[in-house]
């Protein structure tokens, strides 16, 4: 992770969150391989639908009957965790309308917090190809003040794979908080970083609102040293219908820029 004045701040939230998961991850993981399936309270605006979730104003999960014909409802999150060999090695978010696995052991309802903790560890330790990638969603659904922010430190950490890191870039562009989008431009902006982390970024602004995240696009299309950064900047400009974009291009292209 870079250093940087916001990690005291997220070295602060991580303490408690891993505190509160460590027991529950011992009753998830402790019970021997299957299925274990946990409840925990949904924050405000998250609501579960027949076939899918809303989150941030949207529709997300399986494809079906339209918005109009949706029932849906607040919480609670309820997740299906699939452990082997001690391990998580998958995490669903379960709609209405999904069948429960009849095996499973159900914990019923956790703490939130514990649950983040829970969830954000096992992605932060998940290996490739595991799936675990999926546990950054109900973190973000949780009713935890300000989870992002670790999951921020998750999508910085070169350490975490790569999988983990793009799927938290992407919900991280979803969430409306200024400290986020400054987190992500910083990620799309490191030339060290793998190339598509940084698309993931690029990509995770582009779903900002655009007063946050045009500009920043515009910024990383002027003057990224990369030319796959610059030129995803570009492409996402172009899909967005911000008055400031056209401009933008007309002066890029009487320069002679553009990348």
């Amino acid at each position: 992770m870079k250093p940087g004045a916001a990690l005291p701040v997220l070295l602060l939230l991580a303490a408690p969150l891993a505190a509160a998961g460590q027991g529950l991850g011992g009753r998830i993981t402790g019970g021997g391989d299957g299925v274990v399936r946990m409840s925990f309270p949904a924050r405000p605006g998250v609501e579960i639908c027949d076939e899918g979730i809303r989150l941030f104003g949207e529709r997300s999960g399986r494809s079906g009957r339209g918005r109009s014909e949706q029932a849906c409802a607040p919480g609670p999150v309820v997740v299906e965790v699939r452990v082997r060999g001690g391990e998580v090695r998958d995490v669903d978010v379960l709609d209405r309308g999904h069948p429960r696995a009849p095996e499973a052991r159900d914990l019923g309802g956790v703490g939130a917090a514990e649950a983040v903790a829970f969830l954000l560890e096992s992605a932060r330790r998940g290996a490739e190809g595991r799936g675990v990638e999926e546990a950054i969603l109900p973190a973000m659904m949780a009713d935890v003040a300000e989870a992002w922010k670790e999951v921020l430190r998750i999508a910085e950490d070169d350490r975490v794979d790569a999988d983990v890191r793009r799927t938290a870039l992407f919900w991280l562009g979803q969430e409306a908080a200024e400290a986020a989008t400054a987190g992500l431009a910083e990620v799309a902006a490191d030339e060290g970083e793998d190339r598509e982390v940084r698309a993931a970024a690029v990509f995770a602004l582009s779903r900002r609102p655009e007063d946050e995240g045009v500009p920043i696009l515009m910024e990383l299309a002027r003057t990224a040293r990369e030319p796959d950064t610059r030129r995803t900047a570009f492409f996402w400009l172009a899909q967005s219908h911000d008055r400031r974009v056209v401009p933008f291009f007309r002066d890029v292209l009487l320069r002679g820029g553009g990348g």
